[in-house]
């Protein structure tokens, strides 16, 4: 009984120590289940912001092509001279056309030298139809700010001016709405008439480009810490309306207005007591705010909490049962524990391992094949007749690998890990690996015992499954994490090497992608990405990498090329592309040489890209030279 009582109590001592590994378990695991969803929602938050800046660069190319259009309008030069009728009823109707079609301009005007709007046209998103304002109504703005710092504009330069309250009849629009205008001066027969004017819609444009199926408000904080542009209305104008003056982040939380002044070039993410913060730089040049605002979204700790609600359940069930399994355990260790002694063999380990089912082969000190199992002949497809006496180092990888395992044997007497074993076909197996060394009683290596367990399919499988992550699944193209990682590879090597071989970045979009899939369908639209994608293939080198970064957008790293070698190669692609007689496809590419920064880099190509989407499509531009187009490039 006292044996059993002995046994009891150091089985209830060890189950209470051993009570603190389920606590220990259950708030690391919680831990890090907290930092990883926090770290899912900082990525989630800026590729989120990412895309917003993304499509306002879109968004903005569009305002941009259709504001050139209508402001270089023949009929609205011809108008502006004349003033005839008929062209008045003309530009009236294409403007009509225009804010219907497009919904981002919520105002088109021609305003006279005075100050007077001859020609008005309103389009908000709650009305039917535009509305042609008639002469009676149209107003004078001769004394507005806008009207002043159009009078200052040089001919031909074009101007932006805003954020600021939108006025009507001198009296702010209620409720408060920002107002942003393009101005262009018309100027006919060398002189000028007067000004184009084009209002954008502010509130419609950020909500087109901030939608999203998570209800994330978007903020823009301008340098001072003022709410210029939100998804959240209420926050607007703190720089402009005295009532809403205390809504500035600069003093509302100065941790984060603090963590976002250090961070001027990056996103990056702030956690607080309301929740988790991410910010990112808006790049756009949307509302001519190019590097001038920060965008701001954030996560409230209810969202964190819920997420990490169902994790906190799991592990709790599982930290009781592992606390149960413990006692147990202890129950069993303090029965055995008296009992318990260490049985020492005599017999070598070479003698165990040799008859052990992985393929085991022994050495001498000098590698010399002693004893090879069944196992190890069939692994490297050879008869135990040509293995015995040979040398195991045949079997093994390059010298350097070789040397670094026997300076480990001699230090620690053992090593283990995996490397390729070459076959006698020269094939390669990959196998997990442990080495020993038996030693005598004065401690001097006899022999080596070496153990091979084959796990050639699990390492494939670990490589196919990372590919497939790094890969494009509509495509099979790489991605864009893959893309970025490359190229912050390529930079890394030529900021090492100053003769590292001259290297491109191609940046390709698919012009008009959203008017295929709006004509023939998203079922076309797959079609045309694959297209491209396999003309990329095609053309391009097999050591050129391929990536698709965006819906319609891909990007080429050319190696061992210079900036003419890459036109010239990408002007073979955009030609098989355009001869494509299914349909009518083309791309604008932006080209730029691999720099030590990737961000440039990357920043170089893509502005070079959009500049040849601004110069009318289908055509190659290099950053730093004029656009090349398709033609151009064809012709002997």
């Amino acid at each position: 009984m006292k044996g059993i009582a002995n046994t009891i109590k150091i089985g209830i001592v060890l189950w209470l120590v051993l009570s603190l590994i389920p606590l220990a378990y259950y708030f690391h695991l919680t831990n890090k289940a907290h930092q990883f969803y926090i770290s899912r929602l900082e990525a989630q938050g800026l590729q989120f912001l990412a895309y917003v800046d993304s499509k306002a660069r879109r968004t903005d190319s569009q305002i941009q092509q259709t504001f050139y259009e209508l402001s270089h309008s023949t009929l609205l030069h011809d108008f502006a001279i004349n003033r005839d009728s008929q062209f008045r009823h003309y530009l009236e109707s294409q403007w009509y056309l225009t804010a219907f079609n497009s919904t981002l301009f919520y105002q088109l005007r021609f305003i006279d030298n005075r100050g007077y709007e001859v020609i008005r046209v309103d389009y908000m998103p709650n009305m039917a139809h535009p509305y042609i304002v008639p002469n009676d109504l149209l107003q004078n703005k001769s004394n507005r700010d806008y009207f002043l710092y159009a009078q200052r504009l040089a001919n031909g330069e074009l101007g932006h001016y805003g954020i600021d309250l939108e006025i009507e009849n001198d009296k702010p629009i209620m409720p408060y709405k920002p107002g942003y205008r393009i101005i262009y001066p018309i100027v006919a027969n060398s002189v000028r008439q007067g000004y184009f004017i084009a209002n954008l819609d502010v509130l419609t444009i950020i909500e087109q480009i901030t939608t999203n199926t998570h209800n994330i408000n978007v903020d823009f904080i301008d340098k001072n810490g003022y709410y210029i542009i939100s998804s959240d209305r209420s926050k607007l104008f703190g720089d402009l309306i005295q009532d809403r003056s205390n809504s500035n982040l600069a003093t509302d939380n100065t941790e984060l207005w603090s963590a976002i002044q250090q961070n001027q070039s990056a996103g990056n993410s702030v956690q607080t007591d309301d929740g988790l913060y991410v910010y990112q730089r808006f790049s756009s040049q949307l509302f001519g705010s190019e590097n001038t605002l920060t965008m701001l979204t954030m996560y409230p700790n209810s969202t964190i909490t819920e997420l990490l609600s169902d994790r906190k359940t799991q592990l709790k069930i599982e930290a009781v049962i592992i606390w149960l399994g413990l006692g147990i355990f202890s129950v069993i260790a303090s029965m055995f524990m008296d009992a318990y002694r260490r049985i020492k063999t005599d017999q070598t380990y070479a003698e165990y391992a040799i008859e052990n089912s992985m393929a085991v082969v022994v050495t001498d000190k000098n590698m010399k094949i002693l004893r090879v199992n069944t196992s190890f002949c069939h692994l490297v497809n050879s008869d135990l007749s040509l293995l015995l006496g040979g040398n195991i180092a045949d079997f093994l990888p390059s010298k350097t690998k070789q040397n670094l395992i026997q300076r480990q044997l001699s230090i620690r007497g053992n090593w283990q890990g995996h490397f390729p074993l070459h076959t006698t076909d020269n094939k390669e197996v990959i196998c997990q690996t442990e080495i020993h060394a038996i030693t005598g009683k004065l401690r001097n290596i006899q022999y080596y015992v070496y153990s091979f367990t084959d796990i050639s399919e699990h390492h494939n499988t670990i490589i196919t499954l990372k590919e497939r992550t790094e890969r494009d699944p509509a495509t099979s193209l790489w991605n864009k994490k893959k893309f970025d990682q490359n190229l912050q590879y390529q930079c890394r090597l030529k900021q090492r090497y100053t003769d590292h071989p001259p290297f491109c970045l191609a940046v390709v979009d698919i012009d008009c992608f959203k008017k295929i899939n709006d004509t023939f369908g998203h079922t076309v639209g797959d079609e045309v990405i694959l297209y491209i994608a396999n003309q990329l293939r095609t053309v391009l080198r097999d050591t050129d990498f391929i990536a698709r970064i965006g819906g319609d957008e891909f990007a080429v790293l050319i190696q061992h090329a210079d900036i003419e070698q890459a036109k010239t190669l990408m002007q073979r692609v955009s030609t098989d592309i355009s001869n494509w007689t299914l349909y009518d496809v083309t791309i604008s590419v932006g080209l730029a040489e691999v720099t030590s920064d990737a961000n440039q880099t990357f920043t170089n190509a893509d502005q070079a890209m959009y500049r040849s989407k601004r110069k009318g499509r289908n055509c190659i531009s290099i950053h730093g030279k004029e656009t090349l187009s398709i033609l151009e490039s064809n012709s002997p």
